[in-house]
């Protein structure tokens, strides 16, 4: 609704003026002038200067002049010498006053975010400072570690189809990881688990994984070969002898790669078959290039005298090869290397193969054999008098038998607690004198010499089990095993004794 106010006009001189005029137009800063006939056409006086800066009026200010401003109001004046009416028209007053109440409201309300400026929640793979980051459909992360069907990742970002992906705390790993109670590796492209591969980690060390992904330890087969990952470190073992998951032992060469054929390690030389891998023992084998070598029974390659396929051969202490037409160790092997003399020794050392797995240990029965069972020394009796020595007065013991052996062609070659340098046909008796009765002495007969002699004897080393008295074995691994024991060794001084 429209408010009119209508104001008379009254004559001061010359002029005419309207009442409250100054009043709104400070408040306004806005008039209407109305020129009459008696109107001067000077400005009212009164009138002040119109400027655009905004009221500093009081509220109450405000509201008084609130009042008076309408909708564009008419004020009707009448020209008092014509008796004619002008209306004039006031504008409708600033707004201002409506501008001071906005600014209050904005101070006291509330802001309410644009739309476009609401938090975004992050759904799925996200490339962020420590990494691709995957998040649920409501924002978050998975805690600790999660091995996860996931959204592919590519170089270029998210990818079509799923992957498994290992994760922690929503991040993707990469390299060798711990999961599961064992370790894989994941890409660093693509971050998928690799599968059959020998991969090298973050920290520089290689590591072979297999067909399902998880770290491999023991023998594996492996371009073309086979390698042994230590159980441990997971780490390549080179140049070492390893006992594989199974049981068998086998060699691994400097590059890791299982030996085959000859092979050098641990100061001597040793031959593994190329079929099975398996280290040779007791037999004479070609080498990779042409040349035969004769391999002991522990394996490691044989010089001096060694019995082998029911002969005794030589083999040279600086080649490794076999001595055809030669004198050794006053014996004489001929044109096949086969030993031609020295029937003494062999008769000696023939008792003792021909009662194999025949004679159970005892020291209380015949001692001889001839009831089945035997001891060292009353075996070693009977193997001297069927060789061709004197008949003995007794079944000798380990202290007696000293006399028998230098009265039937033998002589003191070593005695001592040192490393005995043994030759064929050469009679050992471990304990000192006077303290090598019953189990304090044992006496045996070398089957072989040089660096991997062997021996053989009536023995215990079975514990006594039925018709397994009588063993060959390696000599430096025997005298060890039983700490070394003081030793007497007897020679033939005539060796090639027939």
């Amino acid at each position: 609704m429209n408010n009119k106010k209508h104001f008379k006009l009254y004559k001061s001189g010359k002029n005419w003026c309207v009442m409250a005029i100054a009043t709104l137009v400070a408040t306004m800063g806005l008039i209407g002038v109305v020129n009459a006939d008696t109107i001067s056409s000077t400005t009212i006086s009164s009138t002040p200067e119109i400027t655009n800066e905004q009221p500093t009026t009081s509220n109450n200010s405000v509201s008084s002049v609130s009042n008076i401003n309408s909708a564009q109001e008419k004020q009707e004046v009448s020209n008092a010498d014509n008796k004619s009416k002008e209306t004039v028209m006031i504008p409708q007053a600033n707004t201002a006053p409506q501008a001071n109440n906005a600014k209050e409201k904005e101070q006291t309300a509330p802001i309410q975010p644009k739309a476009s400026e609401q938090p975004e929640v992050k759904k799925g793979w996200r490339q962020e400072q420590n990494g691709w980051t995957y998040y649920d459909n409501n924002g978050k992360t998975s805690s600790g570690r999660a091995y996860s069907y996931l959204p592919t990742i590519t170089a270029n970002g998210v990818g079509t189809g799923s992957n498994w992906y290992l994760t922690e705390n929503g991040v993707v790993l990469s390299g060798v990881q711990k999961w599961a109670g064992t370790y894989y590796d994941f890409d660093p492209t693509t971050y998928l688990r690799v599968d059959n591969n020998y991969v090298k980690s973050q920290w520089g060390d290689w590591y072979l994984f297999g067909n399902d992904g998880q770290i491999l330890s023991g023998v594996q087969k492996w371009a073309g070969t086979y390698y042994y990952f230590d159980p441990v470190t997971y780490l390549r073992v080179d140049n070492d002898y390893r006992q594989s998951q199974w049981g068998d032992w086998y060699m691994f060469g400097p590059d890791g790669r299982i030996a085959t054929k000859v092979y050098q390690w641990a100061g001597t030389y040793y031959y593994f078959d190329p079929v099975t891998y398996l280290r040779v023992d007791n037999d004479y084998r070609q080498s990779q290039w042409g040349d035969w070598y004769m391999f002991g029974p522990d394996g490691r390659i044989q010089t001096g005298a060694h019995r082998w396929a029911g002969s005794v051969y030589y083999f040279d202490p600086v080649t490794y090869l076999r001595v055809d037409n030669g004198w050794r160790e006053g014996l004489y092997f001929g044109a096949d290397g086969r030993l031609v003399n020295g029937g003494f020794s062999n008769r000696v050392i023939n008792w003792f193969l021909q009662r194999e797995g025949k004679i159970t240990y005892s020291m209380y029965g015949s001692r001889t054999g001839a009831d089945g069972t035997a001891d060292c020394s009353g075996s070693m009796t009977m193997a001297l008098r069927t060789a061709g020595a004197s008949v003995p007065r007794i079944i000798y013991s380990t202290e007696t038998l000293h006399g028998y052996l230098l009265n039937n062609g033998y002589y003191l070659a070593y005695e001592g607690r040192g490393t005995a340098s043994l030759q064929y046909g050469d009679v050992i008796i471990w304990g000192k004198k006077a303290a090598s009765l019953g189990g304090n002495g044992h006496t045996m007969v070398a089957t072989g010499s040089g660096n991997n002699p062997t021996v053989i004897s009536t023995c215990y080393l079975t514990q006594g089990q039925r018709g397994t008295a009588i063993q060959e074995v390696n000599y430096d691994w025997y005298w060890n095993d039983d700490n070394k024991p003081y030793q007497y060794v007897y020679r033939l001084i005539n060796q090639a004794r027939a």
